[in-house]
């Protein structure tokens, strides 16, 4: 029987697998893990679990969806009348299971906070009183469509974003996100393009700042803090939605360059330079390479932030810095983060033939890590395997492969 239960299961996308016990999620994710790797890896793959299952997110997006339904008392009305009419409803909360234009108007949900929904019932209220419509995803029209909540569960900061088509009044939805997190900053943002995605066209602070400031705690081998890495983290900053089990992929992370002790780190696809900066104190020089710019941009406030100076970002393309940068082989490890969709053809071929000994792969993708296997282990033979429950309830899991140059 699952320890966790939620009126929306089964109905709601947010999760998948909430019929098992987390044991049970975990086994199943490490045998299709298993499964998928089983080619390059027969041995045992640990998992490095999220130790509480609950309130684990440091980050959701909910879509306001302006939707039809089936009318619940339509046989009341007239029990003879066997037509089931349709009737439109407001809906704040996740997508519904498989459909892109409807969402589950979540009353209960345990992946965010404690207050998640308090706030969610709060903007309903103000929405009404404010008489503003929710987003209708087929005929683009409405004002309100996209509640985005961010906190940082190591400092207590957060930021609430709400994003529309046109405006409204500002300062009765702050005193309704003050309700419930008083400390918050508070934004808006414009979106009024057609894809159904919370990506701004212009943002604007209401309350307090445009950003807030989370810190990964950084362990040693005893469980002792080592290092702390301040992130200074905007709306549409990209960090890992599982704090706390983060920081132990990254405390991991930093135990295997301990080992290695390179002098230089290519940190490949490195988004803001979490790697980079968690690592920095024990390299000479960390190159972080990400062709998303405000990702640099974010990397170059923060490594100042943290009086970091010894690490050097490129916004490029990896196939295209692979190509245009000679890569040091002495003394150099390759830190491999990719997006979903895996690598480029090229930059795995750039990988598997740079003669770097070390390569450390994060993968949140197994299927994609997959079949680069099949190229990187043509030069380099894998030494290592384990996993990271980043999403419990999920099908997803965080890989770590350590690739060691064939002699």
């Amino acid at each position: 029987m699952s320890d966790f239960s939620c009126k929306h299961f089964k109905e709601c996308g947010g999760c998948a697998l909430l019929d098992l016990t987390y044991p049970q999620q975990v086994q199943k994710k490490k045998e299709h893990l298993s499964a998928l790797l089983q080619d390059f890896w027969a041995q045992d793959i640990p998992v490095t679990l999220t130790d509480e299952p609950r309130y684990f997110r440091n980050k959701v997006e909910l879509g306001f969806c302006h939707q039809v339904k089936w009318d619940p008392n339509y046989n009341k009305k007239d029990p003879a009348n066997k037509t089931r009419p349709l009737v439109f409803e407001q809906a704040l909360g996740f997508k519904l299971k498989g459909k892109w234009d409807r969402a589950v108007d979540i009353e209960e949900c345990f992946l965010f906070d404690d207050k998640l929904i308090s706030l969610l019932n709060a903007v309903r209220a103000w929405a009404q009183a404010q008489n503003l419509p929710y987003y209708d995803q087929r005929k683009h029209t409405g004002i309100l469509r996209h509640l985005m909540v961010r906190e940082g569960k190591n400092t207590g900061e957060g930021l609430v974003v709400l994003f529309v088509t046109n405006d409204f009044d500002e300062k009765s939805f702050v005193a309704a996100v003050e309700s419930i997190y008083p400390s918050f900053s508070v934004m808006s943002a414009v979106n009024t393009g057609l894809a159904d995605t919370a990506a701004p066209e212009s943002l604007k602070v209401l309350k307090g700042k445009d950003f807030f400031v989370e810190k990964i705690l950084l362990s040693n081998a005893s469980g002792q803090t080592e290092r702390e890495v301040l992130f200074k983290l905007s709306a549409q900053s990209f960090f890992q939605t599982n704090t706390k089990t983060a920081q132990k992929m990254y405390s991991r992370v930093r135990g295997l360059v301990k080992q290695i002790a390179p002098k230089i780190i290519y940190d490949l696809y490195g988004g803001a330079g979490s790697f980079s900066l968690s690592c920095a104190d024990l390299c000479q020089k960390s190159i972080c390479v990400e062709s998303v710019a405000p990702a640099i941009y974010n990397g170059l406030e923060n490594a100042k932030l943290n009086g970091v100076e010894n690490v050097q970002f490129f916004c490029s393309r990896v196939e295209d810095f692979v190509k245009q940068h000679t890569i040091e082989k002495k003394d150099a490890l390759i830190i491999l983060d990719p997006p979903r969709g895996g690598m480029h053809p090229k930059a795995v071929k750039a990988v598997a033939e740079s003669g770097v000994k070390n390569v450390l792969y994060i993968s949140c993708n197994p299927v994609a890590l997959a079949a680069e296997l099949k190229t990187l282990t043509q030069a380099y033979q894998i030494t290592g395997v384990e996993a990271f429950d980043f999403f419990p309830h999920s099908q997803h899991i965080e890989t770590l492969v350590q690739l060691k140059l064939k002699e």
